[in-house]
């Protein structure tokens, strides 16, 4: 035991002289930089941008514009990763966020941490049993706490047939406020010593690597720049897909309070279209999306613009209640998911041992971000920690190191 205990002491003590320097601000980098911090390496966070607590359109990050809702791949919102290779790791990846989020959300109050376990009910415009898709995304998910697959779902939540829904099932899963979990997450982060520096890098990181590595004494880069890493990787695989969302007061002043999430989880659009959910956000928001705009560039779109009215349409046929509110009761929040063509890239640069690329999650930031800053700690220990013996990756090893860390948050 003493022995075990001097070589876990040594294992530490050789990732505390390592600093790890990660470029992106976002839910990405920020949960890798809090893992990286909790195994003992020191950590400089550098973002142009950081999150605020009470963002303006200007201070917004796309972080925050999600709609946080966990989804097993693919996912609604993240649908941009079909490659079966891709969708296979994001399933692992997926899963250790469930089981983080979750002994988050035991262990620390969601006014502290923006996490909610909550029903999340999926429906589906044909019988699930006539998708082979559908239904194998439905017998994974099975496993998962409160798990209900029936037609019930349809009456007892008041969904109105006339928007084709035929059959639903149902599990708990995370929904987060992104708002409050970003300013939980940094909080985290400072409190283990992290260094937060506001900065914007031109040109390439790899052209910028040894200057930044001499800057911030680091030893090694990981790339967490989302939509940036076009430019800053040099990755023109790297493209948005612009999202819009409306937020809603969920006081029940407009409508019954709405308690679990809702959406429709079939003939969602994978490039141009709109697609249906309802998510409360909190204990007095509520969030309805959405819309899908492969290779726009740009966030300059309101409340007229014909997608938005579409989904804002679509939402209200799907749920009655919303049909009481007005457009000048919502507020629009747009955003670009970082796609990339393929795959998400989490890799090291093919130039370079010292720079590890990590994006390209579309809308699945915040459902993967455990499970790749996991992925991320694996292949961090292997290059600077060789004595350590656990380097393979394994999804279930996730349950233990959030039950051991969380509780003391």
């Amino acid at each position: 035991m003493c022995n075990t205990v001097k070589k876990d002491q040594s294992q530490m003590s050789q990732a505390s002289q390592k600093r790890i320097l990660v470029v992106g601000g976002g839910i990405q980098g920020t949960t890798a930089a809090l893992h990286l911090l909790t195994k003992g390496y020191k950590v400089t966070l550098l973002s142009d941008k950081f999150a605020k607590r009470h963002p303006t359109d200007e201070t917004l990050i796309v972080s925050q514009v999600a709609g946080a809702l966990w989804e097993w791949p693919p996912a609604v919102c993240g649908r941009s990763h079909t490659h079966e290779k891709s969708v296979n790791k994001a399933k692992k990846w997926c899963l250790d966020s469930y089981l983080a989020f979750m002994m988050l959300s035991k262990s620390k109050p969601a006014k502290d941490t923006g996490i909610h376990m909550r029903e999340s009910c999926f429906y589906f415009t044909e019988k699930l049993e006539d998708s082979e898709v559908d239904y194998q995304k439905m017998k994974e998910m099975s496993q998962l706490p409160g798990f209900r697959h029936t037609t019930d779902l349809i009456e007892e939540n008041g969904i109105d047939l006339k928007s084709g829904v035929k059959d639903a099932f149902s599990v708990t899963a995370p929904l987060i406020d992104t708002d409050i979990y970003m300013q939980w997450i940094y909080k985290q982060c400072k409190k283990r010593g992290c260094e937060f520096v506001t900065e914007k890098i031109t040109g390439t990181i790899l052209d910028n690597q040894d200057a930044l590595l001499k800057k911030y004494k680091a030893d090694l880069i990981i790339n967490s720049t989302g939509l940036a890493a076009r430019e800053l990787a040099d990755d023109k695989n790297v493209y948005p897909i612009r999202g819009a969302v409306m937020h809603v007061p969920n006081d029940g002043s407009l409508f019954p309070k709405v308690t679990k999430a809702m959406c429709i989880g079939s003939n969602v659009p994978l490039d141009n279209g709109t697609f249906i959910f309802v998510i409360p956000r909190g204990d007095n928001k509520c969030v309805l999306g959405g819309m899908v705009e492969s290779e726009r560039f740009n966030t300059n779109i309101d409340k007229t613009y014909k997608l938005v009215r579409q989904f804002m349409k679509n939402n209200k046929i799907f749920y009655p209640p919303l049909r009481n509110m007005t457009e000048e009761d919502g507020k629009l929040v747009v955003g670009l998911r970082p796609a990339r063509i393929g795959s998400i890239r989490l890799e090291f640069d093919d130039s370079s041992d010292k720079l590890l690329h990590n994006y390209g999650h579309g809308g699945s930031g915040w459902t993967l971000s455990w499970g790749c800053a996991y992925e991320i700690g694996k292949i961090i220990d292997a290059k600077f920690r060789p004595d350590l013996k656990n380097h393979i990756y394994n999804s279930f090893d996730a349950s233990i190191y959030v039950n051991s860390l969380f509780p003391v948050l």
